[in-house]
């Protein structure tokens, strides 16, 4: 084939598509992914920070528990040491324990929980962030990577389902991971040959194709991933309601010691001065406690279930999709912002406030 023969048939390739592939575009929903990932962003933020919260709060009730009874403490041993040994090198533990103790207190149950749960939160951040990743990509040779990564995450979901779940964790039986999740490494295939310099119309037939290749990838692989998401949702849903649960009982601690001084009948004998200054710390415990109140991870998690969900029967529905995703997409952003509001300013307080013994 000579170089004018491949020119002509490049140049009608271009015009045929442009018809085509112009009807439906992975641009249709780049609002609905983009809401998506922030929405996903929102939920894996609120699980980090409430996560390192609860490890705080946990700390506060043991020193609470340890000056209550004014005990005994020592170093461990592994204080003495400051550099790495062993093979794998490793450097043991440093911390102060109750006299006789071997070693620092195991993770309390809420702990190991929300330390399970930390695989099923960064697949899904994975995820979202190649979902997003395919619909920006630029270029031929993007799209092929980001692809790749997209089918990689997908694949790391099915992982986590297919690692047994703790027992709190079962709300409800979940299909095998195989049969969720289908590889999209070979959606992709390379097509360097098109990328080539060309008039302004080839230009614009390949840019449809990009388009339609991008479209194609997520088409695969979102609607694969469904099942994968919602199944995750009982975990995360999980994790979530622990970290609310632990920082409304750390906060309503704090509360009833601020509320105590100004219940008593001798309140009358503080200074105007010292009771204004209760009475502010008090009004700042209730508000902090009211805006805990409001986190909803069942609701959040579920408008992200049903945001996926709805995205997911837009692209199989092609040019003419009978779901608009945008509201619900919306819906999960409101939720999930709403969500980690109120849990980042409950564990801000609840690090502020007098540690409890554990319950």
């Amino acid at each position: 084939m000579t170089h004018s023969q491949a020119m002509f048939l490049l140049r009608t390739g271009a015009l045929l598509a442009y018809g085509a592939l112009s009807a439906c575009s992975a641009g249709t929903y780049q609002a609905e992914i983009a809401g998506f990932g922030a929405g996903v962003d929102a939920v894996v933020t609120s699980y980090r920070s409430g996560q390192q919260a609860v490890d705080g709060i946990v700390a506060q009730q043991r020193l609470a528990a340890d000056a209550a009874a004014r005990s005994r403490v020592l170093l461990l041993p592994g204080c003495d040491q400051t550099d790495p040994a062993g093979q794998p090198p490793y450097l043991p533990d440093c911390d102060a324990v109750a006299a006789g103790a071997q070693a620092v207190p195991p993770p309390t149950p809420v702990q190991q929980n929300l330390a399970h749960a930390a695989p099923a939160f960064n697949a899904l951040k994975a995820y979202a962030t190649a979902v997003s990743a395919v619909a920006a990509a630029a270029d031929d040779a993007a799209l092929t990577r980001t692809a790749q990564s997209l089918g990689a995450a997908a694949d790391g979901l099915a992982k986590v389902l297919a690692k047994p779940k703790p027992a709190a964790d079962r709300k409800a039986p979940i299909a095998p991971a195989d049969s969720l999740i289908a590889p999209a490494n070979s959606l992709i295939a390379p097509t360097n040959s098109l990328i080539a310099p060309a008039d302004s119309l080839i230009t614009r037939g390949i840019t449809l194709y990009l388009d339609q290749r991008r479209l194609a990838a997520l088409r695969h692989a979102v609607p694969a991933a469904d099942a994968a998401v919602q199944a995750l949702g009982s975990t995360l849903q999980a994790a979530l309601a622990d970290i609310r649960v632990q920082t409304l009982l750390q906060l309503e601690r704090g509360l009833r010691s601020a509320a105590e001084p100004l219940e008593v009948a001798s309140v009358g004998r503080l200074s105007v001065a010292d009771y204004q200054s209760r009475r502010r710390l008090l009004q700042t415990r209730i508000a902090a406690f009211n805006e805990a109140r409001t986190a909803d991870p069942d609701a959040t998690v579920a408008a992200m279930v049903k945001a996926h969900h709805l995205l997911a029967l837009a692209l199989q529905a092609g040019d003419a999709p009978l779901v608009a995703p945008l509201t619900s997409v919306q819906a999960f952003v409101a939720a999930a912002g709403s969500l980690q509001a109120a849990l980042t300013t409950a564990t801000g307080a609840a690090a502020q406030a007098p540690g409890a013994t554990a319950r």
